[in-house]
């Protein structure tokens, strides 16, 4: 179970670019978080702590408004174009008790047994999406590749879900694969293509020896013939 991050909020009196503009001066982040069939709340988010909040990859925190403390889910968050700071984000509330839907990572977990005996191991999806409850939102799944054989694939249908956790995603999407090594294949193609080369050259050499064997029978025959008319006239 995860446990959220809590974010330090004020409910933001001033609207508008230059509002938010000073908001950003306060080393504060402008904000809002929606509510379901009500009006949206402008906020204002204390920069250091969202930032830190962040970086645990956790997409729902805990936030105090008007003396309530409520989970929020984020929806958008809104980077300067050269600075890559952010300067606006979307929350949306969540009720503990209900189940919303969100995308989490995926983790593979072990070795396989195709990685012992040289292969690569490909992550080909890297996020799926769930559905459960706020409080039960994991920070990760996992996937066990320990079985996994040279040329091998595993799909979300094998990924593990904590329980009271409903996967989302399609169950034939391919997560994780185990390839042989590409300069092995480039190998095995030029050792491939260098013996239908000898094949050919073999072959052809075969069919260079049939007709000088039948240039020199042809050749016979005529010297036979040559001889035997010489006979006659003599």
């Amino acid at each position: 179970m995860s446990k959220f991050e809590k974010l330090e909020v004020d409910i933001r009196k001033e609207q508008g670019t230059s509002a938010a503009r000073r908001t950003r001066l306060e080393s504060k982040v402008p904000a809002v978080v929606y509510h379901s069939g009500l009006e949206a709340t402008p906020l204002s988010v204390d920069k250091i702590g969202l930032y830190k909040a962040l970086k645990t990859g956790q997409m729902i925190f805990e936030i105090n408004v008007d003396k309530k403390d409520q989970f929020v889910l984020v929806k958008e968050i809104q980077y300067h174009p050269v600075t890559d700071e952010i300067i606006h984000i979307d929350f949306q509330k969540v009720k503990e008790d209900e189940k919303i839907s969100l995308e989490v990572a995926v983790r593979s977990v072990g070795e396989s047994q195709g990685v012992k005996l040289g292969g690569i191991l490909v992550q080909m999806l890297n996020n799926v999406t769930i559905n459960c409850k706020p409080t039960e939102i994991p920070e990760f799944v996992e996937i066990d590749v320990t079985e996994m054989e040279m040329n091998t694939n595993l799909f979300v249908k094998d990924i593990t879900l904590p329980e009271d956790v409903e996967m989302i995603t399609a169950d034939d999407i391919a997560v994780v694969s185990v390839q042989e090594p590409k300069e092995e294949k480039e190998e095995a193609e030029d050792v491939s293509a260098a013996d239908d080369s000898v094949d050919d050259t073999a072959s052809e050499s075969e069919e260079s020896d049939d007709k000088g064997e039948e240039s020199s029978d042809d050749q016979q025959q005529e010297s036979s013939s040559e001889d035997s008319e010489d006979g006659e006239s003599a």
